[in-house]
């Protein structure tokens, strides 16, 4: 899976490992995620120049997913929550408690697995919400303002999850940290699409993310005033390459 085109927003998108979306409220993010899995019915959605409704619909729910920001469970406890999509897809149990502990070490869910889920913070449900989904490895994974609950390390360990199981995460943010993370960000107002570029090309554009009603990340903000003193003379997106620059 190499593009999906919304053409109701005039947006193809050229899968990448982890693309932001952002926009004012009402701008239609959450509204493309549910259009990708039939929530909201249109004809104009293709993947790979083929129309989604013309692809099998197993094909579909192994491929296509989206976790969106509602906090709802299918389960109670934290391994079922892992299970059940897996169930759902026909996945054999012995393979699907192998993916269970897997995600176990990987993720570091030693103390969560055996959980009740409503006894979770909202940081800890967030994360369960985006593995039940992750867990079977779909081309393309929608994510809705879930990642602004999780810490930093747990958001580069999803990415970097994604990235070697060739995932492509679209993840609809309002924390401007999160802009810093992947390859694009595609801004969207009144259902089309006004700006979609790499990362560090918006980042430039202050005036653009202000309208959007977002601030410069935090490193961003900071290397620009060290800029304006001549401390440093140029713009830093990561905190450990600003901190080797001003020690030098």
């Amino acid at each position: 899976m190499k593009t999906i085109n919304f053409k109701d927003f005039n947006l193809e998108i050229n899968l990448t490992y982890f693309i932001n979306i952002i926009g004012l409220p009402a701008s239609g993010k959450t509204t493309l995620l549910k259009m990708l899995i039939n929530r909201i019915y249109s004809p104009n959605i293709y993947i790979d120049d083929i129309s989604i409704h013309e692809y099998d619909l197993g094909y579909k729910k192994q491929n296509v997913a989206v976790v969106f920001n509602d906090f709802k469970f299918n389960t109670e406890y934290v391994k079922e929550e892992l299970l059940y999509y897996q169930e759902k897809l026909g996945t054999n149990k012995t393979n699907a408690y192998r993916k269970i502990d897997k995600f176990t070490k990987y993720f570091e869910l030693n103390e969560l697995i055996e959980a009740k889920i409503e006894y979770l913070n909202k940081s800890e449900q967030a994360l369960i919400k985006i593995l039940s989904l992750l867990i079977i490895n779909p081309k393309v994974l929608g994510i809705d303002d879930l990642f602004t609950y999780l810490n930093t390390n747990v958001k580069i360990k999803i990415i970097k999850y994604a990235k070697e199981k060739n995932i492509s995460i679209l993840n609809i943010t309002t924390d401007s940290e999160d802009l810093l993370l992947g390859t694009h960000i595609i801004i969207l107002n009144k259902f089309k699409v006004i700006s979609y570029d790499t990362n560090k090309n918006t980042l430039k554009n202050e005036k653009l993310l202000l309208e959007t009603g977002f601030d410069l990340p935090f490193i961003i903000n900071i290397s620009n005033g060290l800029n304006y003193y001549d401390i440093t003379k140029k713009t830093y997106y990561k905190n450990k390459d600003l901190v080797e620059d001003l020690w030098k």
